[in-house]
């Protein structure tokens, strides 16, 4: 996996005001490691498949082959909310993690680490964010999962990966009410959408509304890590964290992760879309890691925390990396990377989302005043 500098500063504004919203951030629900998936086992590859001109809703069936597919049923249109709240309210979970810790009198206290998630099978498999269950699989704790219904279960963590946020439970059972699951990519901007979940951990099972605000945002959640979301007006708080977002069929098509806040900021929320959820749980069961990322091999800062014009400085070139093979070496500043301007850390993050392994970029660098062009080809991030 990739190694940053964790000293680094703060991000800055972005200039041109093109992506403030870093310097806005006060409230992150989701604050992640980086790190790559917890081996899946049990769980049937997943797949979508493609919307035809009528947007189907899906059920989870077996396939001859064994496979566990995502069915298309017909579909008579769209739902009102109080619809799709009966429909999709039955699916979605609470999700729970009990902590203990000692206060500065000595005394031990307990805790809860609350968030959401939804049903995705008759069999008890549910999703949630990795970072909903992160402490709970650092500290081998207990989690549970509350349902509609108000029965309460000891869910399993099956497997996770942090660097989407997603996370795969189970639950011991059958005929569970489970959610269909649309295709994200047919989604555009303005089309209404929904959230269930539990906010601030008590307000079980509440509603809200709002719109696609825009598709593809790289949202930073630590100083290591960006993730591909989408923006939405709708309200999420504390606790919504991996409850389903719907459209107006009544298909989820992601799971609400993160919020910011600030004062004079309302209505940014994000979401993951359900495709890459299943892609990780698909890649995560069939390989124990997400295939694809690619990985250069250094550590990097910002440039101009040390001084120097802004980029990427390099701190660190591991051996036999992508990186040492293109002849990188420590103190160069990346000041392009695959054609984008690199001010930074941040920006390094966001190209990297765009690259895959095996992708040949071109790095734009200053080495002792002058400024070289080299090409790297990326290798795979691996456990």
């Amino acid at each position: 996996m990739e190694r940053y500098d964790q000293n680094e500063a703060p991000r800055r504004k972005k200039r041109g005001g093109r992506f403030f919203l870093a310097a806005l951030l006060v409230l992150v629900l989701c604050v992640l490691g980086y790190g790559t998936g917890v081996a899946l086992r049990e769980l049937g590859k997943l797949r979508i498949i493609p919307l035809s001109q009528k947007p189907p809703i899906y059920r989870m069936a077996q396939a001859p082959s064994g496979e566990r597919v995502l069915s298309a049923l017909p579909m008579e249109g769209e739902l009102p909310a109080s619809e799709i709240y009966r429909l999709l309210s039955p699916c979605c979970v609470g999700v729970t993690t009990s902590t203990t810790s000692t206060n500065i009198f000595g005394q031990v206290t307990r805790g809860a680490i609350s968030g959401s998630g939804f049903l995705i099978s008759a069999d008890g498999y549910l999703l949630t964010n990795y970072h909903v269950i992160e402490t709970a699989l650092e500290r081998e704790l207990p989690v549970k999962v509350m349902l509609w219904s108000g029965q309460e279960y000891t869910a399993r963590i099956v497997g996770g990966d942090s660097a989407s946020d997603v996370a795969l439970l189970k639950i011991q059972g059958e005929n569970f009410p489970y959610a269909t699951l649309g295709s994200f990519e047919e989604t555009q901007v303005g089309e209404q959408i929904y959230v269930i979940g539990n906010p601030l951990g008590e307000l079980t099972y509440s509603m809200t509304a709002g719109i696609v605000s825009a598709l593809d945002r790289s949202i930073p959640v630590s100083n290591t890590l960006s993730i591909d979301m989408f923006q939405i007006d709708a309200a999420i708080n504390s606790g919504n964290s991996g409850g389903p977002i719907i459209n107006r069929f009544g298909q989820v098509i992601g799971l609400a992760s993160a919020k910011y806040s600030s004062s004079g900021v309302e209505g940014l929320a994000f979401g993951i879309p359900i495709n890459n959820a299943i892609k990780v749980v698909d890649d995560v069961s069939s390989y124990g890691y997400v295939r694809g990322r690619p990985w250069l091999g250094i550590t990097v800062g910002n440039a101009s925390d040390y001084g120097f014009e802004p980029g990427g400085i390099v701190r660190e070139v591991v051996p036999g990396s992508a990186a040492e093979k293109a002849g990188l070496r420590v103190d160069d500043i990346i000041l392009e990377a695959g054609g984008r301007t690199i001010g930074g850390l941040a920006d390094l993050l966001r190209a990297k989302n765009d690259w895959s392994a095996g992708d040949t970029i071109e790095l734009l660098i200053l080495r002792e005043g002058e400024r070289i062009t080299i090409r790297i080809t990326l290798d795979e991030e691996k456990p």
